[in-house]
This record gives structure tokens, C-alpha cells and sequence, in this order.
């Protein structure tokens, strides 16, 4: 099972709507959490195909691809990745997960596909946490920005920033200052991903994606079927996780 990832973004999102007042800053970052994700679990099966772009640390381009993922449910999926760096095939059904013999994915390019897919990764409770309200400039234009701590000791946390118009979430700052920025936002099935995204590291690119197809597709076993040429896998997280004794 993929998509655990062991980060800040773990004290801050799922809380029943009920516990929180519509007007609430928290809950406009917890509706955003789900709003943003296409990987939800009221979605429909879709396909995303996308072009991506990585550069060093000073901006010159190091390399190109493609990310295609088939989705039709949270443990039914099919990731595909060509580049220089890395071409391969992952998959996950009832079966367990699989992938070619390329390795894992590095994790460059699977953030690329997280921040597309679900930049908002959920977590417990954001009952506790201290909503900060500022205002910061994105690309000339001045959003509405939340960034929430969680007393007594307040840990460094990402800050979300939304579209004073439309509502939409454009912008995550992390607290070291690197950001990804969330341009063409769009609706699919109920949802607003974004179809352009950059992430920077103070004024410098270090990666960007462009969407070419989100659409609804009609599942099909087949696409869910590993290969021969593929083989059980069983450390598809992020980080490995250990059971407690």
C-alpha cells in the first residue's frame, strides 16, 4: 500500500466536519484536502497522463518525461513512468503490489505524481492546531494564506494559501521555504486538481509538470494485471514501516 508518507503533513487534516465551524480557517484546509485529491474515495476511475520537467539546483534542466496513471480505486491502480533516470511499471491490486525490476521510483518524480494527485495528504485532527492568517504574493497576485501550529510546542508547518476569487488552493510553502505552486486549476468529477504545477526552492524551478489528459475511463481488469516481466514487491511506501513489538 503506497501513498503513507511520514511527514508534517501528518498532524493536519482529517477531522469530522461537524467539529469545526464552516468559517473556521481549519476547515477551509481540511474541505482542500479533499477537494484537490482525485485519488478520493467518492471518485470514479480515471487516467492521467502528464509531462514533467526536473532541474538542478540552479536551474538548469537535468531531465524530462512522462507519468501515465490508471486509477480505479485505492488499492487498485497502475502507475507508469519513462525518463532518463528511471522507466518502469508499478502496480497494486487484490493481489498485492508489483512493479518491473527498475526499483522503486525516485522520489523526485513521485512527488511530481503526489502533488498532482493529492497534494493535501491526509492525517488526525486539527482540532488542536492554531490557525496563522497572512496574506503573501504568488506570481503578482496576493492570496489568502493559513498556516497551522499545534501548541504547547508549535512545529514548523506548511502554509496554505488560496485564491481570494475563486477559493482555490494555489500555493503550499513548506517551512523551509521551498514551494509548489498550483497554476490551470480546473474541475474534474466534483474535484479542483491542478493541471500546471511548479515546485521552487526560493527563486530557483527544480521541477514542473504539465497535465495533457485527466479523464474518466471504464475499468478494465486487464490494465490492473501484472506483467511477466513484473515481480511481488513489499516495500512500496515511502519510508518502510516497522510494526511496533
Amino acid at each position: 500500500m503506497r501513498r503513507i508518507l511520514v511527514s508534517l503533513f501528518a498532524l493536519l487534516i482529517v477531522l469530522p466536519a461537524s467539529a469545526l465551524d464552516k468559517g473556521d480557517p481549519r476547515q477551509r484546509v481540511l474541505d482542500a484536502s479533499h477537494s484537490t485529491r482525485i485519488n478520493d474515495v467518492d471518485m470514479k476511475p480515471w487516467h492521467l497522463k502528464v509531462n514533467f520537467h526536473l532541474s538542478g539546483r540552479s536551474g538548469q534542466p537535468s531531465e524530462e518525461g512522462i507519468i501515465e496513471e490508471w486509477w480505479a480505486g485505492l488499492t487498485t491502480w497502475k502507475l507508469r513512468i519513462e525518463s532518463p533516470s528511471y522507466s518502469g511499471t508499478v502496480i497494486e491490486n487484490r493481489g498485492g503490489d508489483f512493479r518491473t525490476a527498475d526499483g522503486p521510483i525516485p522520489l523526485r518524480i513521485r512527488a511530481i505524481e503526489q502533488e498532482i494527485v493529492y497534494p493535501l495528504p491526509m492525517g488526525e485532527d486539527l482540532s488542536k492546531t492554531v490557525p496563522h492568517m497572512s496574506h503573501q504574493k504568488v506570481e503578482k497576485a496576493t492570496l489568502d494564506c493559513i498556516q497551522l501550529s499545534e501548541p504547547p510546542i508549535p512545529l514548523p508547518s506548511p502554509t496554505f494559501c488560496f485564491d481570494q476569487g475563486s477559493g482555490a488552493l494555489r500555493a503550499i510553502i513548506s517551512a523551509n521555504s521551498s514551494m509548489l505552486v498550483r497554476d490551470r486549476v480546473s474541475q474534474f468529477a466534483g474535484h479542483a486538481p491542478a493541471l500546471s504545477i511548479k515546485s521552487e526552492e526560493g527563486k530557483t524551478v527544480v521541477a514542473s509538470a504539465e497535465v495533457v489528459d485527466l479523464s474518466a475511463m471504464q475499468p478494465d481488469d486487464t490494465i490492473f494485471m501484472p506483467s511477466p516481466d513484473m515481480k511481488r514487491v513489499t516495500d512500496m511506501h515511502t519510508f518502510k514501516v516497522t510494526p511496533v513489538p
